[in-house]
């Protein structure tokens, strides 16, 4: 399986290939036949971001 992908429902990266559906793809904990793919870099940038506004408030406050 692939490992950059995760259930858009309960965020799992665990997924099985349902014979009952004609072999589609769903998550192994919810069912959820819905994924997204992981965004590696969203997630930095949006630490980096955290990070700016962290050092904003504490240079104001000092």
């Amino acid at each position: 399986m692939s490992v950059n992908r995760v259930c858009f429902n309960c965020g799992s990266s665990s997924f099985v290939s349902d014979r009952s559906l004609g072999g589609k793809i769903v998550c192994s904990k919810c069912g959820s036949s819905s994924f997204k793919n992981k965004s590696s870099s969203f997630l930095k940038r949006k630490k980096l971001v955290f990070l700016a506004i962290a050092i904003a408030i504490f240079i104001i406050v000092i």
